[in-house]
């Protein structure tokens, strides 16, 4: 009977494991049918495909002169309408004292960006009784302030053109009762169940809609007007026909759809200080440039070839389940990115690239993980079908943690950040979701199925011959000490000299043949513990020195930041010919300007570029720009220049600071919950060596800090995040679940080199590439990679280096570890078996001296079953290692 039930049990699984399996295949297809074809389907960034470029000339409302400040606010307010219409990638800046430029990727629509964009959105509402204007009033009364624009077609006919003139009013001719500045919320409705016609809803805060509850009161006994004012024009002129007390205001006027969304964005973003012109348009091409985007997608692409054929070789046919998961893991994340892009919510820019990039490297290491702990399970005496349940259940749970770890840093840079940094954050965040959907989906389902089956009976194909020769072994060794095949494993890992000791004690030269096989076990894996938290002392000096000196090259050198960051010069110039993008960055690297931002330009029809230097002097810009064109060959008038303000203004760097200081806390508090908080701060302490060393080798080869390189550090935190808590995630484990006693720092060194093998292969998977872009990318994109590659090594530097011996020097200090500290002093390696068994010595005394350690499992279980009421009832067997004499 209770084969039956197992033999059920089983087929459930194998039948649950295939329904995933199957989900996975239809989530691939859908997935497929989305993003296909890619370039289409999914919204490229300004920096990829370019986009529309305006330039808006501000003018005071009231007379006054244009400050400083109303430009700041009215470009903060300008970026926010632009993230409303999608465009989340968009350019927003100040250029000279009263112009701020736009630049929209994929936009070409210029009338419908300024309908939004620059408007100045002043809403009043004004009671009809208050205009003195007896002409306007008269108009207002009449119901003439809106008329339907004509055009006349080739046959003489007038014909609606679609536009509504509406009637201008002039400042001061009219009392206002509200303004936008009482505007709580704004949301879209239709005029009635019957109109094709949409409104725009407002509703007011306190004042606004005691002001309003007032004046409708007064009105309401002869149906008076409110005239509802935006920008001057009257929009609409109802009468009132009841009270008024909630707040809540309907502005119709004909809106289509889109109109009416477009005034919601106007209004929720606030009225501008000052009124905006359009002044000129164009085109523009993308800040990669074609070239360069090529190399760099190239270079990416050869670097992850080498990367299947690293784990195709290192792996054998394990390493095709991950290149499957790899593929799988694209394909839906692309097919994510394809529907958001259809709803206008997603461009890809090169920040969302290093999300990509980010979570592309999480996938390969969740799989690795996977991997790892799957042959490491086999190696300590379980069964292939066993080692696949037990072994993916570990490692997916530890890469979830980790996972979720990194979507809170992801969520808090996409909700409070803003510019290409939340762009970061989206891509990040569903990078993660589809890594957690494919481990559970595709990964486990698929390694449960094959391990009882293909993987059991092949092993030699499917790499893990080694794991099972190592099991024997280990096995011998384990009968040998009367332990089980995991404390055995450990020990020999540990102090493989003690536990050779312990078994020859027990099992005579048997034993010691058995240690001695043991300790030569072939395999990819590590068989003796790196001293790596012996030398603790050393590492954190050395951190604590470069960190002292990064901040040192710092002060002295300080960062060269980019355009984005400290403003410049633009320079426009116009009929280039076939100039390409490749050769005016190489004109304005031999001018002296190798950090240039250059773009294509298109203006009526004509060919040109549009250059960004942080270059403050105008004229020295003119100087640079006549050298660049009699390098080209262009005309002296063939360019013109103007200063332009930041890109990345106080507002974007505040509140990505905010984000970036939010995402701590939280990363703290979910790692405070899941384990203990000592783990989230150890993990952040190593962080911010990450990122302070970058920035001090940053500022030592002077390398311009762009937004790229913030997206390289962006990324650096998730990587420095997932290998810490990979790690801890370990140290965790052990500390509940060995059979070994030890100091903490003893088991914290044994859990690094458990996950050494993996951390390893998961950085070169990152890293080649990374280094393959560095090396053949574009300019553009080298600073990317060159931010990347320091970032990479530090975070898988610092994991073993800083986090785990602050973590483990902290835990040492509590009493319970502090009295293991007590007993085995400071030397890392010395332990005791936790539970010593009694079969090892009576084995010991029987077994006959040409037994083979192959057979010595075997004998090991008949003794312990013979003596099993010894085993339970007799007394403890006190062998263990220790240098000094008990």
């Amino acid at each position: 009977m209770a084969v039956q039930t197992k033999k059920k049990k089983k087929g459930s699984a194998d039948r649950r494991n295939i329904w995933l399996l199957v989900v996975t295949t239809l989530l691939v297809v859908g997935s497929i049918f989305l993003f296909t074809p890619p370039a289409e389907k999914i919204n490229q960034g300004l920096d990829i495909q370019g986009g529309l470029s305006v330039v808006l000339t501000a003018k005071s409302t009231d007379g006054g002169e244009i400050t400083t400040e109303d430009m700041e606010a009215s470009r903060s307010i300008i970026e926010s309408r632009v993230n409303a219409l999608g465009a989340s990638e968009a350019t927003v800046q100040a250029q000279g004292t009263d112009q701020i430029l736009v630049q929209i990727p994929g936009l070409s629509d210029t009338e419908a960006a300024l309908n939004t964009i620059g408007k100045t959105g002043k809403l009043e509402f004004a009671r009809l009784d208050s205009f003195t204007d007896e002409a306007v009033k008269t108009k207002i009364e009449n119901n003439q302030f809106s008329t339907e624009e004509t055009y006349t077609d080739e046959a003489g006919n007038s014909l609606p053109s679609g536009k509504t003139t509406h009637l201008e009013v002039e400042p001061g001719t009219y009392t206002p009762i509200a303004t936008g500045s009482n505007i709580e919320s704004v949301s879209i409705g239709q005029e009635s169940t019957t109109s094709t016609d949409y409104s725009v809803n407002v509703k007011l805060d306190s004042d606004g809609a005691a002001a309003f509850a007032e004046a409708t009161k007064e009105l309401v006994s002869d149906h008076g007007k409110i005239v509802i004012i935006l920008d001057g024009e009257v929009q609409n002129a109802p009468a009132v026909s009841s009270e008024i007390p909630n707040g809540e205001v309907s502005i119709t006027g004909g809106y289509t759809l889109d109109g009416a969304k477009s005034l919601q964005t106007v209004l929720q973003s606030g009225s501008l200080p000052v009124s905006f012109e359009y002044a000129q348009s164009q085109v523009v091409g993308p800040t990669l440039g074609q070239e360069a985007l090529f190399a760099g997608v190239v270079a990416a692409a050869i670097g992850l070839l080498v990367v299947m054929l690293y784990l195709l070789f290192f792996y054998r046919g394990l390493g095709l389940i991950t290149a499957a998961a790899m593929a799988i893991f694209a394909v839906i994340y692309l097919g994510i990115l394809a529907a958001l892009s259809a709803f206008g919510l997603f461009s890809l820019s090169l920040a969302g690239i290093a999300g990509i990039v980010l979570t592309i490297g999480m996938a390969a290491d969740s799989s690795i993980l996977t991997l790892e702990r799957f042959r490491e399970e086999i190696r300590m005496g379980r069964s292939v079908r066993a080692s696949s349940i037990t072994g993916v259940r570990h490692a997916i749970v530890t890469s979830v943690d980790a996972d979720l770890v990194t979507l809170v840093s992801a969520l808090s840079l996409f909700f409070l950040a803003s510019a290409s940094v939340k762009g970061f954050g989206l891509t990040l965040a569903l990078g993660i979701f589809c890594d957690i959907v494919m481990m559970l989906l595709f990964k486990a389902p698929l390694i449960r199925l094959l391990a009882p089956r293909s993987i059991a009976k092949h092993p030699g194909f499917w790499g893990i011959k080694d794991s099972l020769a190592a099991a024997d072994d280990y096995k011998a060794l384990a009968a040998a000490e009367g332990e089980s095949v995991a404390a055995a494993e450990e020990g020999a890992a540990l102090d493989a000299k003690a536990s050779e000791e312990v078994a020859e004690k027990l099992d005579g030269a048997e034993g010691a043949r058995a240690a001695e096989t043991a300790s030569k076990s072939r395999g990819k894996f590590i068989k003796h513990d790196i001293n790596f938290l012996g030398h603790r002392k050393v590492f954190l000096t050395v951190a604590a020195v470069l960190v002292i000196a990064s901040f040192a090259i710092v002060g002295v050198k300080g960062l060269n930041f980019g355009i984005e960051f400290v403003g410049g010069t633009s320079i426009a110039f116009h009929g280039t010919g076939d100039v390409t993008t490749e050769q005016m960055r190489t004109a304005f690297d031999d001018a002296g300007e190798p950090d240039a931002v250059v773009q294509t330009t298109t203006a009526e029809g004509e060919a040109g570029f549009l250059v960004r230097t942080t270059t403050t002097s105008a004229e020295d810009a003119a100087a640079t720009a006549n050298k660049v064109a009699d390098g080209l060959g262009l005309a002296a008038d063939s360019f013109e220049v103007t200063t332009i303000g930041p890109d990345w203004g106080a507002s974007v760097i505040q509140s990505s600071i905010i984000a970036f200081l939010v995402s701590i806390i939280l990363i703290i508090i979910y790692i405070a919950i899941r384990f203990e908080y000592k783990m989230g701060v150890t993990a952040i302490i190593a962080l911010l060596h990450d990122l302070v060393l970058v920035m001090g080798i940053y500022a030592l080869v002077g390398r311009e800090v762009n937004p790229n390189t913030i997206a390289a550090l962006l990324t650096i935190l998730g990587y420095s995040l997932y290998d810490s808590v990979v790690v801890f995630h370990r140290i965790n484990d052990n500390m509940k679940e060995t059979d070994i006693k030890c100091t903490f720092m003893t088991m914290a060194n044994h859990s690094i080199n458990q996950v050494l093998v993996r951390t390893i292969n998961t950085t070169l998977t990152s890293l080649i590439p990374v280094v393959a872009m560095l090396l053949f990318g574009g300019e553009t994109l080298r600073d990317f990679a060159f931010a990347m590659t320091i970032g990479l090594v530090c975070g898988s530097y610092s994991s073993i280096a800083v986090a785990t011996p602050l973590y483990a020097m902290w835990k040492t200090r509590e009493p319970r570890y502090a009295k293991l500290a007590k007993k085995y002093g400071p030397e890392i390696g010395r332990f005791e078996f936790a539970h010593p068994s009694v079969s090892a010595p009576v084995m010991a005394t029987k077994k006959p001296s040409n037994v083979k350690a192959g057979k010595t499992a075997e004998k090991a279980a008949s003794a312990k079953k013979a003596s099993g009421s010894a085993g339970s009832a007799g007394a403890k067997s006190n062998h263990h290692y220790r240098k000094k004499k008990r």
